[in-house]
């Protein structure tokens, strides 16, 4: 199992690296131009650079061209930079599977994002991904039961015996996580704040407050 940080903003990122073990970062356009919302006005290639220069692990990257040739050129580009830890993150489009499979003729790591259901997923793994990513949140708010879709996703993975990695995104909750890894998800991407919400609970903070409260009065006798 492996826990990703879904976010592009450096200082966050940072912040939130002491606390949580990160197994590495996930990007795509959206949330890069979240991070170019907030001030951080790294190009895309500069960014990575920054990534890998500031943190451990992978670095998924999401090429913003739709047509194959273009998502080839932006993929190539970035994982040229690292081979070794970036990955690309490629829409499960026809496009996305052209581009995905010429990625892997030349040895490189490929995860297909936005996979909905379970003949993408076995697709996809009969093209060698490395991951899929299915969307959990997503899933759920298009009134398909998200735990039940990753499931089967699993399931066909085990029983086909794929070495493909389910890793969930689209995580809103604490709960969301553990429904998508209780579903087979070998790997979770969550927001900042989710991956803060994950290691607190109110029943804990309430068992420390009265250890706070004992540790004081034994301090006092």
């Amino acid at each position: 199992m492996a826990l990703y940080i879904d976010c592009a903003y450096i200082p966050e990122i940072s912040e939130v690296a002491d606390t949580v073990p990160l197994a590495g970062i996930t990007t795509n356009p959206t949330i890069l131009l979240a991070a170019r919302d907030r001030g951080q006005t790294l190009s895309s290639l500069q960014l990575l650079k920054e990534l890998l220069r500031e943190f451990a692990g992978s670095i998924f990257m999401q090429p913003g061209e739709v047509d194959a040739e273009g998502m080839l050129q932006q993929a190539t580009a970035y994982l040229e930079i690292d081979k070794d830890r970036v990955i690309a993150k490629i829409p499960m489009t026809v496009a996305g599977m052209q581009v995905a499979r010429r990625l892997k003729q030349d040895k490189y790591r490929v995860a297909f994002t936005a996979v909905t259901s379970v003949a993408q997923a076995y697709s996809a793994a009969m093209s060698q991904a490395d991951f899929i990513i299915p969307y959990f949140n997503r899933l759920e708010r298009a009134g398909i039961d998200a735990t039940e879709r990753i499931a089967e996703m699993a399931e066909l993975f085990h029983n086909q015996q794929l070495p493909t990695h389910i890793l969930a995104a689209s995580i809103k909750s604490p709960q969301e996580a553990v429904g998508a890894l209780l579903a087979g998800a070998h790997d979770l991407t969550v927001t900042p704040p989710v991956l803060m919400e994950m290691v607190t609970d109110p029943l804990t903070e309430d068992a420390v407050e009265r250890f706070t409260q004992d540790w004081q009065k034994m301090n006092k006798l």
